[in-house]
């Protein structure tokens, strides 16, 4: 495993890759909020299969925190970019949450650079998760809202409260360039994709939700795996937002039999 800053346009950005060169890439988003650990429970059985590199968006985690609109369509043109400058491409593009909004995006703005798209309870079918996160955090977050929220929007009931990671958000929320790239990137989250988006996805498309997300509700999974022609829709029973942290095996085993039908056609 590799740990690494790069420089992309002007900017510092954080990453982590591991796995054989030679096999299929895989290029990691999260969502809002978000960093390279969102994928900590997948990380290490992911890369045993596929070449694995995942990113801290700009404005997330280690990554520099410019001071600009953070929309969907700004981290689509990062992703595009970051892919052309490391010469990951093309990659399947593994999104969750706003990270699976960035992907459909992306996809549309470099499809060349697209091979498939993995996307795990994405955000962007409805204003449901925007409105709920403006909710729970009132005039801000504080880790008894915070607590509130994950149990009530987030977590299925597979998933365990994990006190450490909500410490580190509050944390994170305490930098300036964070909190401004995480209001910037809630109302980026609150403009829904339009049916047109979604109709010109021609790549092969794994969805993944989990059966007690509230945040960005089952109904919204149904909604994209009927607007994307020819997807499979895999539904985690128990888990909630984050199918990835709360059954990680069964999430990276749908993926390998995803991307191993693929490379087999």
């Amino acid at each position: 495993m590799i740990e690494r800053f790069l420089q992309i346009d002007g900017l510092r950005i954080h990453c982590k890759e591991s796995g054989e060169i030679e096999a299929p890439r895989l290029l990691l988003i999260h969502g809002l909020g978000g960093s390279i650990e969102s994928w900590e429970e997948v990380f290490d059985e992911l890369s045993k299969s596929f070449h694995i590199l995942a990113v801290d968006l700009p404005g997330c985690g280690q990554s520099d925190k410019p001071e600009l609109q953070y929309t969907i369509d700004y981290f689509a043109e990062f992703t595009c970019r970051f892919m052309e400058s490391t010469g990951f491409q093309p990659s399947i593009l593994v999104g969750h949450s706003m990270g699976g909004m960035i992907s459909i995006k992306t996809y549309l703005r470099c499809p060349e650079k697209v091979e498939a798209l993995v996307l795990i309870d994405a955000a962007g079918l409805s204003e449901t998760a925007a409105k709920k996160i403006r909710e729970y955090m009132g005039d801000g977050w504080n880790m008894d809202r915070l607590k509130k929220f994950y149990r009530e929007c987030v977590l299925g009931r597979l998933g365990e409260l994990d006190e450490t990671r909500l410490e580190e958000s509050l944390r994170m929320l305490e930098d300036p360039g964070f909190r401004r790239a995480y209001f910037s990137s809630l109302n980026a989250i609150s403009k829904p994709l339009s049916p047109e988006d979604l109709e010109a996805i021609k790549v092969p498309t794994l969805i993944i939700w989990g059966s007690d997300d509230k945040l960005t509700p089952l109904e919204d999974g149904v909604k994209l795996s009927q607007a994307i022609a020819g997807s499979r829709f895999l539904v985690i029973e128990g888990a909630g937002h984050s199918p990835h942290s709360e059954a990680p095996k069964q999430v990276v085993q749908e993926i390998r039999s995803f991307i191993l039908k693929l490379k087999s056609r």
